[in-house]
């Protein structure tokens, strides 16, 4: 990963990010306290604070900066390009089981408003719609989806199996996603085809 210009305190921000990330990633959820990021990244605890008020802030952030880095999806997908992206989200999440693990404990636990990733995950699916919506109604244009279909609708239903599948992953690591994501793909461009065209 290329190393950003950052003032000093938020270069050790970022510092801290970037080996919290790793921890996560290489040994799980229950292993990265913030003694052991902090070991990790040559600091004190209280040096870590500075920068994060607590364990909770400091793995938000974690799933942000993942979200950030994540997938860059291929350009030349087209119309393709919400399922491409949702396969190689899944493909790297079946690897970092680690950060697979955060984002589903996180994303339980936050659903308490008080809870400090309650807004993130907030604005996270809020961004997942927008962006599964626009992509939807392209591939609606192109026939491989039903026009009478609603988009809102379409688009949380995906990001629900997309979770769903993040699940069963920390269960069976076995299972492949890739065929999954290719039927649901092949059950929408079934019903265009079938619907009655105006």
């Amino acid at each position: 990963m290329a190393r950003r210009n950052y003032p000093k305190g938020a270069a050790k921000r970022e510092e801290i990010l970037d080996v919290a990330l790793e921890t996560v990633a290489e040994n799980g959820y229950n292993a990265a306290t913030i003694r052991t990021i902090a070991d990790a990244a040559g600091l004190s605890k209280t040096g870590v604070g500075h920068h994060f008020a607590s364990k909770h802030e400091l793995l938000t952030a974690v799933l942000a900066r993942r979200d950030e880095s994540g997938v860059e999806a291929t350009h030349d997908a087209g119309v393709d390009l919400i399922f491409e992206v949702i396969r190689e989200v899944l493909a790297r999440n079946a690897k970092d089981t680690g950060l697979t693990e955060l984002y589903i404990r996180l994303a339980a636990e936050a659903t308490d408003p008080q809870n400090v990733a309650h807004q993130f995950f907030v604005d996270r699916y809020e961004r997942l719609e927008t962006f599964g919506i626009a992509e939807l109604a392209e591939l609606q244009r192109a026939g491989g989806v039903p026009r009478d279909m609603d988009l809102r609708v379409l688009s949380v239903l995906i990001s629900s199996v997309v979770d769903g599948l993040q699940l069963r992953l920390l269960y069976d690591s076995t299972l492949d996603p890739e065929p999954i994501v290719d039927a649901l793909r092949e059950l929408l461009a079934t019903a265009a085809k079938a619907a009655p065209h105006s």
